[in-house]
């Protein structure tokens, strides 16, 4: 038995502003052929959350169907390979040849699966579906066009050319035959063919996906030697407590983001490892501050976050696994290479009964008597957190109405102001080594001119719009970006978590973004006990 702490380094790839338990493992990224200890066929099992329901390359993702898609599709370049660098894959090489362009250059022999060349056409043909479905622009929302220069060169525009907006396009979108997918009956939602290092063996819907190694893959000897084991097994559980039963009986090898409870019992067991690692999601607070809202008051927003001890929050609803941040991004794991260190000498809103009834009756409510909508998600730390705030808020006459949704309704009705007054969200880099460039999905002013908290703040806007801009970002533009998101108060972080992962003690799992283990990436001892 082993247990540690690790603290990573690598700005890593995800899609970003959402959270998933998928089995995973530790640190350990040798992925060079001497890395590869074990003999024989190499099979690795492990477990999902949820089902991802299709494999659509264009359309939007989620943060399962993002960690499938290491499996079978590539992008131009991978980000979670070195730190703060373009790993090439599909590409070769890009150059900026101007303020908003960039020449990138591809590999000559690149293939899918099933033999079909991909080319700067296929290139073309991927961003002009993205752009045409319009889904993606989070990752994409600065591409303007992409044109064939040759065979195997594509020019991108880019407008305006924000700090980080090429990387997040270039690591976002998977890059297929135009071929394959037009003679695809349902656009690869669930035969998708990729030019990656595996294959779809089987797929039973709600239950299991299985990947096999193709035997004919394109880039063997690329920089990624993403083939270190021969088949993939992954598991749909959905409960922690079951996936903790799966390892110990040897159903899975590995879990990734065990609750605490479930994961303590290994710190005792001969075979297994358990470590922790701080995750990229910061658990919020969004309130709605559209003007027929009660929170466009600032003051009364200020008086809600004083009211609720955060540190109860990460006791109860998180077993302690975790931390306060002063941000809406996380103070550990080196994730950003512009996270600015002096935020960390104070966190805002700390706990202060006091101080939240001044505010409330500074915000027009000295005697309470206020009814608000917390709206949540249908899982069981949003379900505790939501209660943990209905308790602390009725202490200064706020009566809260909770109101949970499954994912599909909590996703639509987010953006529906009448909706909710309040709810529970969680904040996430979006692949990006640039806090900024994770931020934006929430701040920018981009839906009829307010953003996702239903504020027009101008403010807000030019300091998000300095930390973007290639001229004038720098650590004091970030810094004000950041000093005013805690003073305006639209969104309030109250928790930050680390995932528990316990794996056997005969691999070296290699992790990205803080929370998704890829066991192509993972090497294997020679007694590795599925060779079969």
């Amino acid at each position: 038995m082993m247990k540690k702490m690790i603290k990573t380094s690598v700005a890593f790839l995800m899609a970003a502003f959402m959270c998933v338990s998928f089995v995973a493992c530790s640190s350990g990224n040798d992925t060079s052929d001497n890395a590869k200890e074990g003999s024989g066929y190499i099979k690795v099992v492990l477990a999902s959350s949820a089902d991802p329901g299709n494999y659509l390359p264009f359309n939007a993702t989620n943060s399962v169907r993002s960690q499938l898609n290491y499996y079978f599709y590539e992008n131009l370049f991978a980000s979670y390979y070195k730190v703060g660098e373009l790993t090439p894959v599909i590409a070769s090489g890009y150059e900026r040849t101007g303020d908003g362009v960039y020449v990138v250059t591809l590999n000559k022999n690149v293939h899918d699966s099933k033999g079909n060349p991909i080319k700067a056409d296929d290139v073309v043909f991927c961003y002009n579906k993205v752009l045409q479905i319009g889904e993606r622009k989070s990752d994409c929302g600065e591409l303007k066009s992409v044109e064939k220069v040759d065979d195997y060169k594509v020019k991108m525009t880019i407008t305006p050319d924000l700090v980080g907006a090429f990387e997040n396009i270039v690591t976002t979108v998977p890059i297929v035959s135009q071929k394959a997918y037009e003679e695809s009956k349902t656009g690869f939602s669930n035969d998708p063919i990729g030019s990656g290092p595996y294959t779809i063996k089987n797929w039973t819907s709600g239950s299991s996906i299985t990947f096999v190694k193709d035997k004919n893959y394109w880039n063997k000897d690329g920089a990624l030697k993403n083939q270190n084991c021969d088949e993939i097994e992954v598991r749909f559980i959905a409960e922690s407590a079951q996936v903790a039963i799966e390892l110990e009986t040897g159903g899975i090898d590995f879990a990734y983001n065990l609750n605490t409870k479930d994961a303590a019992p290994f710190d005792s067991k001969p075979g297994f490892v358990v470590e922790k690692m701080p995750t990229t999601m910061v658990r919020s607070i969004g309130f709605n501050s559209d003007q027929s809202s009660v929170f466009s008051n600032q003051k009364l927003r200020q008086a809600v976050s004083y009211a609720i001890d955060a540190d109860a929050i990460v006791k109860s609803a998180y077993d302690g696994n975790g931390g306060v941040p002063s941000v809406p991004a996380v103070p550990e794991g080196n994730y950003f290479s512009d996270y600015v260190k002096s935020w960390n000498d104070h966190i805002p809103y700390k706990y202060n009964l006091e101080k939240a009834k001044q505010l409330m009756a500074e915000a027009g409510y000295p005697n309470g008597g206020l009814t608000v909508r917390l709206m949540t998600k249908d899982a069981p730390e949003y379900r505790a957190t939501s209660q943990i705030i209905q308790a602390y808020l009725e202490k200064i006459g706020i009566t809260v109405k909770i109101l949970t949704y499954e994912n599909a309704l909590y996703q639509t009705y987010r953006y529906q102001p009448d909706a909710y007054d309040f709810y529970l969200c969680q904040a996430a880099p979006n692949g990006q080594s640039y806090v900024a460039n994770g931020w934006k999905w929430y701040l920018n002013s981009g839906n009829g001119g307010k953003n996702t908290f239903f504020i027009n703040d101008p403010h807000m806007q030019e300091l998000l719009n300095a930390t973007l801009d290639r001229a004038t970002y720098s650590e004091k533009t970030v810094d004000e970006l950041g000093k005013y998101i805690q003073e305006t108060n639209y969104m309030w972080p109250y928790a930050y978590t680390y995932a528990n992962y316990v794996h056997k003690d005969t691999m070296k799992p290699y992790i990205v973004w803080g929370q998704d283990c890829l066991p192509n990436l993972s090497t294997y001892s020679d007694s590795w006990s599925r060779h079969e």
